[in-house]
């Protein structure tokens, strides 16, 4: 008796009434983005808001059956559920159904199932598995290079439908990664990736080479008084060039640079750290080369269509505001039209009127903003975060490193996909196309992050 009382005690009922009031929300959006004056058939489960509402009451019993089902039976199956995530993901590509440029469906009689969102919680299983094992520790290359290859194997099979956008959302797994003690170098070389890819989209190849340059001789000289005159003409010249933007400038400074760098490799240097300067050196190359390659390939390759989502994003005054523009434009038009309280439930004028396209799904945000205002959006917002706080603090406070682990997982998807979505419906982030979850319209999403809710919650039993 005493043990069912602590297990009741133990459950997590703020987590349970947030994933209640992100549901309703959910609903209550995808009835107002379908709703019209002239609409008697709301509620017939062949309308998208009675689809949505089925979907949603057969995902609070599956959470309510998973909560009471042993969290351990679930580290036992990691593998073999992962395997028949693999089985069905490479099934898309033989008899997915294309909707809307991407093979991510399979089509079970009048049931539309989109693997790729289940995958996402097998892949936190067995990621969750094999890290709570005494096996694996990612300080070893062995065990890094398999903890990598079970979050790359889905993520590619995803970008095969195509659908990068959910396949980008694998990433959120490197959160746990770096809970378990994947070293930080990781991080700041995807950093300093991610940065050499955006401002060479934005800026082009000098102005990127002229900025890794100045960092690397600026690390190198370490502020000495007797090379300050070189690295502040070095500065003024990078400078002039951000100002300017003229090309001749730019030269001077990367040959600059490079003259003072070598010289200082040269005639400065000793045993001790030459050797993590030649490494400084050769990183700068390899973000240069990998700054002309991604200007060249945005240039020549890319098609235009693939430019303007990259410029939709980075540089919109370049777009066509009536073509790759203008799903932006009108989110953010939407957005702002509902001030601070909002227009009110079903006053939303663009959204009645459809001016947002995907409003149900990837822009479903934008009716938020438009109908309830910055006292919405930002209540939303705070739902979301509490529901990562206490999935986290689930890990946390468990004894069981897989429960740990697991709770990273869930937490870090959770966040990566409602950080994007809003960030995109305001311009933030990339256009990338991916649900806010238990919000969007969409069975397959809001069932899998029932999933995981309903496995959380059992964990929260144990303490």
């Amino acid at each position: 008796m005493a043990t069912t009382l602590r297990s009741k005690r133990g459950f997590d009922w703020i987590l349970f009434l947030v994933f209640l009031c992100l549901a309703g929300t959910g609903l209550a959006m995808v009835y107002t983005t379908t709703f019209n004056d002239f609409s008697s058939s709301m509620w017939n489960i062949s309308s998208p808001f009675g689809r949505q509402l089925l979907w949603a009451a057969a995902s609070l019993v599956v959470l309510l059956f998973l909560s009471g089902i042993d969290w351990q039976v679930w580290n036992t199956l990691a593998l073999p559920l992962y395997g028949v995530g693999v089985i069905l993901l490479l099934a898309l590509l033989l008899f997915g159904t294309e909707i809307k440029g991407a093979q991510s469906w399979l089509r079970i009689g009048s049931l539309s199932l989109q693997p790729s969102e289940f995958v996402k919680l097998t892949t936190i299983l067995l990621t969750a598995n094999l890290l709570s094992s005494i096996r694996i520790r990612l300080n070893e290359l062995k065990s890094q290079m398999i903890v990598f290859g079970v979050l790359a194997l889905p993520a590619f099979l995803i970008i095969l439908q195509p659908d990068p956008g959910s396949a980008l959302t694998f990433g959120s797994l490197l959160i746990l990664s770096y809970r378990k003690g994947l070293s930080a170098s990781y991080y700041i070389a995807l950093i300093a990736l991610f940065l050499t890819l955006v401002f060479s989209f934005t800026f082009g190849f000098y102005l990127v080479s002229s900025i890794v340059f100045l960092i690397g001789t600026c690390t190198v000289l370490n502020f000495d008084r007797s090379r300050y005159l070189a690295m502040l003409l070095v500065l003024t010249l990078v400078l002039v060039n951000i100002l300017t933007y003229r090309y001749q400038v730019v030269h001077y400074s990367i040959v600059l640079n490079l003259v003072v760098f070598l010289f200082h490799l040269w005639r400065f240097s000793n045993n001790r750290d030459l050797y993590s300067k030649l490494f400084l050196f050769g990183n700068m190359l390899l973000l240069c080369i990998i700054s002309f390659s991604s200007s060249y390939a945005f240039s020549n390759i890319l098609k235009p269509h693939q430019q303007d989502r990259i410029n939709v994003w980075l540089q919109p005054e370049k777009c066509d505001p009536r073509g790759s523009l203008y799903n932006l434009l009108q989110s953010k038009l939407a957005i702002g039209s509902g001030g601070f309280s909002g227009k009110g439930f079903l006053e939303g004028t663009l959204t009645k009127l459809n001016y947002v396209p995907e409003q149900t799904t990837d822009f479903i945000f934008s009716s938020v903003g438009e109908e309830q205002g910055f006292i919405g959006s930002a209540a939303l917002v705070i739902l979301f975060m509490i529901m990562v706080f206490r999935i986290v603090n689930i890990g946390e406070r468990s004894k069981h490193s897989f429960v740990m682990c697991f709770s990273y997982g869930v937490a870090g998807f959770i966040f990566l996909h409602f950080f994007l979505n809003i960030g995109m419906t305001m311009g933030l982030c990339p256009v990338i196309g991916i649900p806010l979850p238990f919000i969007s319209k969409g069975g397959s999403s809001l069932m899998a992050f029932s999933m995981m809710i309903g496995i959380a919650l059992n964990m929260s039993r144990e303490r």
